[in-house]
């Protein structure tokens, strides 16, 4: 999880809370602000800007005019209202050219400006050569880390005209990125703007990343970085480089030097001479430590004998046969190194790179060891597309079980995962992985499941995301509903931590197969929905009317007339009635939902017309219907004629000594009779004495010994029936359901008959004149179940005090 935040960042946050609605459809000036430092102004940017990312809805930049009194009429001596001395807009796809020359231009103190993955084009380079003297890192272009689907990015050069005269021309620029830059076709006028922005802007640059753009076709002008330290040549055409290999072995002061190549985005292309090219690299560069050649060719053979291979270099780069070179190394191309790297990049090499015996170097990544790919994902965290990959080699390692390290292997992939949200394959891929986390955790105390509560909150809170933002791509789906299921079998409390957004992500996602939008096989609406019911299982109260609020119940009724209309019944159309029985115990809104404003009566009627033979499913609709009739204001909706002839017919109905269906059946005609004779609206059709004896002669014929799966959270409903003065029908009902449960369930119920005050009321009916004898005898076994399970008998041959020792 994120660290907390300090008192100036909280402040920061309620401030730009405030001020986010104020602007979102107008400049306006606030000269109160000016009294904000620089550090405050750029952590106030810096938060708008972030709050603007995850709400894409408002994507103005009127927000710019906080920073700048654009919009008065008298014009004061400055413009600017906070000094600003970084600007951070990577991924804003509301900043444009316009953004910057409106509201920006006045602000002299920038040393940092980051306009990667905004929509913006070259003509920028104009701007950032006139204005900004203090730029010192600039970052421009488009990274590999996918956006929401919804915007789209204007190409940085157009494919009509292209001004030469636009280019950038910065010579205190000391950190300079250019990624990602593409263009369909070949364009001399394109490589001429790289050219001179390069040139004129290197007097005094020390890093430059040039990776991924496709319009660099020659690199024969990088000798002219004279103190540059860190070149990044990530996924540039082996081709151009291999042209430019002199060039680049100019630059003698280099440190760092990236030139590996992502075959899984680009034809692979390998170089021509791959270990007379690495050895003249490492020949010409004394300096570097950092080397990273994945996705190459460049290491060469696997096997080879050293000495040949050191004569033959030598050999053609002319090197005196007296000199020494001592490191060990299993790729040629380095046995000229005079020192170990730091670090070696060693991912997705021909010839198993990674897998050979030395390799000199401190930290490598490759795909040999577990060690090399937490290294792997945590160096490329920037390259979804390689991350993808890397978690693909992770996954077999998880999914035979041989990963050491797990749970610091899944901290690495959940952030890769929150860093690249809108990368379908790589979601897929990580949520694989996260699901094998979770199984980690089955064997795991509960004081250590104690430490990992934060841990295992990010991991659900991440799979939500990832399911959110892909809700139409099953493989996604399916990884996702399956670790959530893994979380409810392992660690069923954590699913807790992040409730309200487990409910939303499922409702929508069941939403959408509704509305036809998202096509998915049925078993993921099945374990959608299985999901859904098992978290409203673990909750009541204020949780279960948010499950209601947020729609489930609109979805479940959706999901049963959709498979109406098929006339096919499943599996699922059981689960939905289940949900829609566990959310609406005791929670009347959600029955007053269920009944008034989806018509759930007429789905009931619809369902037992076309499905009465479904045992389980005519079980679950009755359950639903027991919660409504337990609330006084929603009972005159049953009381009619066509649904107490219902009701009736299914009192009466035993398969097997099955007592399911007539049991809650009869829970629902008690509580109907318990409201007397002025509720019974319905005398010209049956009468009410009629029912009553029918539920007082059904029940006497129920094997009180039979288990059954109904799980009462509390006897309050069946208490509420134990009154002298209600129906004997309805009072034998309420009696046996409470010997029922106390002898079948003594541990759960006797606790709950004692701590609910139940003993009173079943000491008073069976006192009661006005009770029937086996009325009595229930009620007299339901006392005796809850005696006996506090005061259990003494055996015969053990008396009090009988000399033992304790």
């Amino acid at each position: 999880m994120h660290d907390p935040l300090n008192l100036t960042e909280i402040g920061i946050h309620y401030l730009s809370n405030y001020l986010l609605p104020v602007v979102s459809n107008q400049n306006i000036y606030i000269p109160e602000l000016s009294c904000l430092s620089t550090r405050l102004g750029n952590l106030l940017l810096k938060t708008i800007v972030n709050a603007k990312r995850i709400d894409s809805s408002n994507s103005t930049d009127y927000f710019l005019s906080l920073f700048n009194n654009i919009g008065q009429k008298k014009r004061i001596k400055s413009e600017v209202v906070i000094q600003l001395s970084e600007l951070y807009f990577r991924s804003c796809a509301f900043i444009t050219n316009q953004s910057i020359s409106k509201y920006l231009l006045s602000h002299e103190l920038i040393e940092t400006i980051d306009l990667r993955d905004c929509n913006i084009t070259y003509e920028i380079l104009q701007l950032l050569t006139k204005y900004f003297p203090r730029l010192t890192t600039l970052y421009l272009g488009q990274t590999e880390n996918k956006i929401d689907g919804k915007i789209n990015l204007i190409d940085f050069f157009p494919t009509n005209h292209i001004d030469t005269k636009c280019f950038l021309t910065k010579p205190k620029l000391k950190y300079l990125s250019l990624e990602g830059i593409h263009h369909t076709m070949s364009n001399d006028l394109i490589e001429e703007i790289f050219y001179h922005s390069l040139i004129q802007s290197s007097e005094q640059t020390r890093y430059i990343d040039l990776s991924r753009n496709s319009a660099i076709e020659n690199l024969t002008y990088i000798d002219c970085f004279k103190q540059i330290h860190s070149l990044i040549l990530y996924d540039i055409l082996p081709t151009v480089i291999e042209s430019s290999i002199d060039s680049i072995c100019c630059l003698s002061t280099l440190v760092l030097l990236d030139i590996s190549f992502n075959r899984r985005i680009q034809e692979s292309q390998n170089y021509s001479r791959p270990t007379i090219t690495l050895a003249k690299l490492i020949r010409s560069l004394p300096k570097l430590l950092s080397l990273d050649i994945s996705g190459t060719n460049l290491a060469g053979a696997f096997s080879f004998d050293q000495n040949e291979e050191l004569n033959y270099i030598r050999k053609e780069l002319s090197i005196d046969d007296h000199e020494n070179f001592t490191i060990q190394s299993s790729i040629a191309g380095l046995l000229l190194l005079k020192h170990e790297l730091d670090f070696l990049g060693l991912f997705d090499v021909d010839e198993r790179g990674s897998a050979r015996q030395w390799l000199p170097a401190k930290k490598i990544t490759g795909e040999h060891t577990e060690e090399m790919l937490m290294i792997s994902l945590s160096h490329y965290i920037e390259r979804p597309s390689m991350l993808t990959h890397i978690m693909a080699h992770l996954f077999r390692l998880y999914n035979h079980y041989t990963i050491q390290n797990p749970f610091d292997a899944g901290k690495l992939v959940m952030d890769g995962m929150e860093k690249h949200l809108y990368d379908r394959s790589l979601q897929t891929s990580g949520s694989a992985c996260l699901y094998y986390v979770v199984d980690s955790f089955q064997s795991e105390s509960d004081i250590m499941l104690e430490k990992y509560n934060d841990y295992l909150k990010r991991l659900l809170v991440t799979i939500l995301n990832a399911m959110n933002a892909h809700l139409q791509h099953s493989p996604m789906i399916r990884n996702g509903l399956l670790t959530i299921s893994r979380m409810q079998m392992h660690v069923p409390n954590h699913i807790m931590s992040a409730f309200e957004q487990t409910v939303i992500v499922l409702i929508k996602f069941i939403q959408l197969y509704l509305n036809d939008d998202v096509v998915h096989e049925q078993n993921l609406l099945h374990n959608a929905l299985s999901v859904l019911n098992h978290v409203a299982c673990s909750v009541d109260g204020q949780e279960k009317l948010f499950i209601g609020q947020a729609g489930a119940i609109e979805v479940a009724v959706g999901i049963v007339r959709r498979f109406l209309i098929k006339k096919t019944s499943c599996e699922i159309v059981e689960v939905a009635w289940t949900l829609l029985w566990n959310i609406t115990d005791e929670t009347a809104e959600n029955c007053r939902r269920f009944i008034e404003d989806n018509n759930g009566l007429q789905t009931f009627h619809d369902c037992l017309d076309l499905w009465s033979d479904k045992r389980d499913l005519v079980r679950n609709i009755l359950g639903l219907l027991g919660n409504v009739a337990e609330v006084k204001e929603l009972r005159h909706y049953l009381v009619t004629p066509l649904h107490m002839e219902k009701f009736r017919i299914l009192l009466k109905r035993s398969q097997e000594n099955d007592i399911e269906i007539p049991y809650n059946c009869g829970g629902i005609l008690a509580n109907i009779l318990s409201d007397g004779l002025e509720a019974w609206t319905i005398s010209s059709s049956i009468e009410q004495y009629i029912v009553n004896q029918e539920i007082y002669d059904s029940v006497q014929t129920w094997d009180l010994h039979r288990q059954r799966t109904i799980n009462y959270r509390s006897l309050s409903p069946i208490l509420r029936l134990l009154n002298e003065n209600y129906p004997s029908g309805c009072i034998m009902w309420a009696v046996w359901a409470m010997t029922n449960l106390t002898t079948v369930l003594p541990e759960k119920y006797c606790t709950l008959v004692r701590s609910e005050n139940g003993e009173p009321l079943l000491s008073q009916i069976l006192y009661s004149d006005k009770m029937s004898e086996p009325i009595r005898n229930l009620a007299q076994a339901a006392l005796a179940n809850v005696q006996r399970f506090y005061d259990p008998p003494i055996p015969m041959d053990i008396a009090p005090n009988d000399g033992l020792e304790i």
